[in-house]
């Protein structure tokens, strides 16, 4: 199920309270935005696959990495690549029993584009949400049965999340980076659902993720 109500309600309050406690300026930031944005990500996979949890017995771990071109700082068009991987027991078709071993690998892959409330080159917290098309890659191998691959449908996918800024808990490094193109470093978490089918069957499902981002400008 999408918890979209959750991620929404986070959406809404960071949006909310971007008047002077959002709207914080760092010393060290440039009035310009950095074009360039790298992620790396990770935490939990809640797949909408039917029977998921009775073959597999819980939420995998996922692990994503997104580069992200900024033209403003309200927007961003981006490009990610999810992978996750799990095992459990299968199904024999000849009976239709659980029995033997079957690994599970999906490797989605996204285009987005996001939009951020952000309000000035420094602020603290920054909520973004985004929407873009989705399609993956995946793998079954079952033991005495034939392996199953290939890649899905064109889907779709929605993220929402808050991100916070690292630059003031170490201005000196702050600094020190900016120099060399590192303009911004920010926490973030994030919630995603996609969905994308192969055979009538959705592969995809919501993520729950932590991760890192770092925003470059080479041309400084």
């Amino acid at each position: 199920m999408i918890r979209a109500p959750l991620w929404l309600a986070c959406f809404l309050f960071g949006l909310a309270g971007g008047g002077p406690v959002l709207a914080q300026v760092a010393e060290e930031a440039p009035e310009e935005p950095a074009p360039w944005g790298f992620e790396i990500k990770g935490g939990k996979f809640d797949p909408d696959l039917d029977r998921y949890n009775e073959f597999h017995g819980g939420d995998p771990v996922y692990f994503a990495a997104t580069l992200a071109w900024r033209p403003s700082d309200w927007y961003e068009f981006g490009a990610e690549l999810g992978y996750m991987h799990d095992s459990g027991v299968g199904i024999f078709e000849s009976t239709q029993v659980l029995g033997g071993s079957v690994k599970y690998t999906l490797v989605p892959v996204h285009l987005y584009v996001s939009v951020f409330g952000r309000f000035s080159p420094g602020q603290w917290v920054v909520p973004y949400a985004g929407l873009g098309a989705t399609m993956a890659w995946y793998k079954q191998d079952i033991d005495s049965q034939p392996d199953r691959s290939g890649r899905t449908d064109l889907g779709y996918n929605a993220r929402i999340g808050l991100q916070l800024l690292l630059n003031k808990l170490d201005r000196r490094t702050a600094k020190r980076a900016a120099r060399n193109g590192l303009i911004n470093t920010y926490l973030f978490v994030e919630g995603q659902y996609f969905s994308t089918e192969a055979d009538s069957h959705d592969l995809g499902g919501v993520t729950y993720l932590l991760g890192l981002r770092l925003e470059f400008d080479f041309s400084r």
